[in-house]
This record gives structure tokens, C-alpha cells and sequence, in this order.
């Protein structure tokens, strides 16, 4: 049986493609999807213990928790803007694979991260310049350098200092 492929002539054309790696790129690197602030289910694997970790790093507002199948009243869960989740009381999370669910807001106001919305430009831009950015260019002996990480184009994969002024944003744990 064939595969479907990944990509098609179809699907690359356009600048929405090198747009959507951008992010992809960014949020893969920060393990969540960074801003706008968005409205979202998250399950999350029980850790049987009164704190459990969800994929955040900037809660807004908790809407709804689920706790194995109970709905947990919000007044009993205190949380952090960065990711953590306590029960009250001496309550304990699920120990069960996917046994806690969390409807929150989270992220940031895409006003308060220009940095990261200039990063997804300049990959998308990048991407978009197949082969790669002109670092040199000859008229008479007819010769193009291009700039290159580590001797490969430069494209979507970022570059080490474009991780580290991501680092801020980066969920530095599994959850």
C-alpha cells in the first residue's frame, strides 16, 4: 500500500507554506504553542500526586478540570502562569494515562511577544528563499554564495541564537 505523500506541488506553492513552517518551527522548539492566547482541552497524563504539570507557559484562566471523570470545582485548583496545577484539600491527580482534562486560556497576546511574531517573518521569509539568501554574488565570473548554517541552506530549522531569545518561552519539562 502506498503512502500518501507529505507534500505536493499543490501544497508548497504559496507563501501560507514557508508561513505555517515558521510556526510550526517555533512551536515545536517551545513545546506549546506560544500566543495569540487561545481557548483549549488538554489532556493530560495523571501523576497521582497534588500537582501535576500541563504544556503552558502562561496560563490566563482555568474554564474546566476534569479529574478521572469527576468535574474538580476550580475553587479547589490553584494554578501557576507557568504550567502547574495544585488540587486543595490533600487532593491527588488521576494516576491514569490521560486521566486529567483541562480547559483553559492560555498564551500570549500576540502585542506582547513582537519578538517571536519577527522570528516567524524572518523563517518564513527565509524558507521562502530557495535555494537560500544571497551571502555573495559575482557579475563577471558569474557566482552565487549562499548563506549557509554548518554548510547546509539556510531555511526553516533555527538557528542557535534564534533558540536562545526563544528560550524564555520554552516548557523545559515533559508533560
Amino acid at each position: 500500500m502506498a503512502l500518501e505523500p507529505i507534500l505536493t506541488p499543490e501544497t508548497v506553492i504559496g507563501p501560507s507554506f514557508w508561513l505555517d513552517a515558521a510556526h510550526a518551527a517555533i512551536r515545536g522548539w517551545c513545546g506549546w504553542h506560544v500566543a495569540p492566547v487561545i481557548t483549549e482541552t488538554l489532556v493530560v497524563d495523571g501523576s497521582g500526586h497534588r500537582d501535576i504539570l500541563i504544556r503552558s507557559g502562561r496560563v490566563v484562566e482555568l474554564l474546566a478540570v476534569v479529574n478521572d471523570g469527576e468535574e474538580i470545582d476550580l475553587d479547589d485548583v490553584d494554578f501557576s502562569r507557568a504550567g502547574i496545577l495544585e488540587l486543595r484539600h490533600g487532593g491527588h491527580w488521576s494516576r491514569r494515562l490521560g486521566g486529567v482534562e483541562v480547559i483553559l486560556r492560555h498564551g500570549y497576546e500576540i502585542e506582547d511577544v513582537p519578538d517571536v511574531a519577527a522570528l516567524i517573518a524572518t523563517l518564513a521569509r527565509r524558507g521562502a528563499s530557495a535555494p537560500g539568501i544571497v551571502a555573495r554574488q559575482s557579475v563577471n565570473g558569474a557566482s552565487v554564495d549562499y548563506l549557509t548554517a554548518g554548510g547546509a541552506p539556510l531555511s526553516i530549522p533555527l538557528l542557535g541564537i534564534e533558540k536562545e531569545a526563544l528560550d524564555r518561552f520554552r516548557l523545559v519539562w515533559e508533560a
